[in-house]
């Protein structure tokens, strides 16, 4: 996810995501980075890649070392943040953006997709990711696996749930993927959902806290078990969860739906759609943890193959 434009040394002493969800499809980022030159020359350019290609409002606070200028550089599948400063040998520049996109977030019907993927470019000692949902919502989990992978911890402010990952001694090349469905439907205005405990790995049933008002008294609490049905078995995917998934999540699955056999090698499918190795690699894995596809290995290759009908 960082390059520096010279051939230097440097690692990641931490990086902190957080995203904001709002209700009408908008995402707040903020980004802080701690650098660490561990070089000996000094970096001029600091190159910042995000896997985004609609960025608006962005704004960056050097918080220990000059920034002259930053601009940002729009590619087919990223965005370059191009960065001007000085980061001497030793020394540790730490750095905080700010910007929103509309990217992310797939609306459909009673309920909605948020999906962020990054690759680290750089060794990166701590990394946590954060998202806050839109108010009032909670987590989505009819035939789906409502939040991937599982959060190191969540809490509630009252009225948003929020999701916290966190990973400590990441080598470069890693490649993070977080996925979350999520409603926002409610059959009452007065009632708010929040996590309670903290992460049930089942995607059958949930846990929730209605937060309620009552007549002379602030605030009553009270804690509801609610188990949903079990999923409906299915012959095929239908129109509605093959709208839920990424952009690239598609793509593959048409591919692999008209090729022969319904089955293609990773390095075909890297070649057809452009996308970098790994993020083939991530995207075939969340597509064969959803029982989309599955991979085989024959020596040294991998095949993809259509698990599962799929109605396009």
């Amino acid at each position: 996810m960082v390059a520096a434009e010279k051939a230097v040394t440097y690692e990641i002493c931490e990086e902190r995501i957080y995203a904001s969800l709002s209700g009408s499809g908008e995402v707040a980022f903020n980004i802080f980075l701690s650098i660490n030159n561990t070089g000996s020359e000094t970096i001029e350019i600091f190159n910042f890649s995000l896997d985004l290609t609609d960025i608006a409002d962005l704004t960056l606070t050097n918080l220990s070392v000059p920034v002259y200028d930053y601009w940002l550089e729009s590619r087919r599948y990223d965005t370059v943040l191009h960065i001007e400063t000085s980061i001497l040998p030793g020394e540790i520049a730490n750095l905080s953006l700010n910007f929103t996109t509309k990217q992310g977030i797939l609306n459909v019907g009673e309920y909605s997709q948020f999906l962020f993927n990054t690759k680290l470019d750089a060794d990166v000692e701590k990394f946590s990711f954060e998202i806050w949902l839109p108010k009032g919502c909670f987590l989505y989990t009819e035939n789906v696996n409502p939040i991937y992978p599982k959060p190191t911890s969540n809490f509630t402010d009252g009225e948003r749930l929020v999701f916290r990952w966190e990973d400590e001694n990441l080598p470069a090349g890693t490649a993070k993927i977080f996925v979350v469905y999520y409603s926002g439907n409610q059959p009452s205005s007065n009632v708010l959902i929040a996590p309670f405990p903290v992460y049930l790995s089942s995607s059958t049933s949930w846990v929730i806290l209605t937060l309620t008002a009552a007549a002379g008294i602030t605030a009553v609490i009270a804690v509801a078990l609610v188990y949903l049905k079990r999923r409906r078995e299915r012959k095929g995917v239908t129109d509605t969860v093959f709208l839920l998934l990424s952009d690239s999540e598609k793509e593959i699955l048409k591919l692999l739906s008209a090729s022969k056999d319904k089955m293609m090698t990773q390095k075909e499918i890297q070649d057809a759609t452009g996308y970098s190795k790994a993020k083939v690699s991530v995207t075939v894995s969340m597509l064969e943890r959803k029982g989309l596809v599955e991979k085989k290995a024959k020596g040294r290759t991998r095949i993809v193959k259509l698990k599962r009908r799929i109605e396009i």
